[in-house]
């Protein structure tokens, strides 16, 4: 007989999927230096904000949008919307536009 299925409470408010085939192709480009990956710039800017464990990201597959110098992004509270933020784009935008803003 198999396990059960179990279940457990996060704090999270939300998931950010980033696609890791786009972060690869860029090679960083995003904080203030632009040599941070969009992934490690955004968390950057959750625990400026004190709200680093209210948001979890996570880098996914390819989402098949593929653009050219920019990483696909989609929030997981918001998945009628994919966004693709260019390279050098503010990570305190990108926030902005994945997530409704956190209290």
């Amino acid at each position: 007989m198999p396990a059960p299925i179990r279940s457990r409470v996060t704090k999270w408010r939300t998931i950010i999927l980033l696609c890791g085939k786009c972060a690869r192709k860029l090679d960083g480009g995003c904080g203030p230096k632009g040599k941070d990956t969009l992934r490690n710039a955004l968390r950057t800017v959750l625990k400026a904000t004190g709200h680093r464990r209210d948001v979890r990201i996570i880098e996914t597959r390819c989402m098949g949008v593929c653009p050219k110098n920019a990483t696909t992004m989609v929030a997981a509270s918001n998945p009628e919307m994919l966004f693709v933020v260019p390279e050098g784009a503010s990570s305190e935008g990108s926030l902005t536009l994945a997530i409704d803003p956190i209290a």
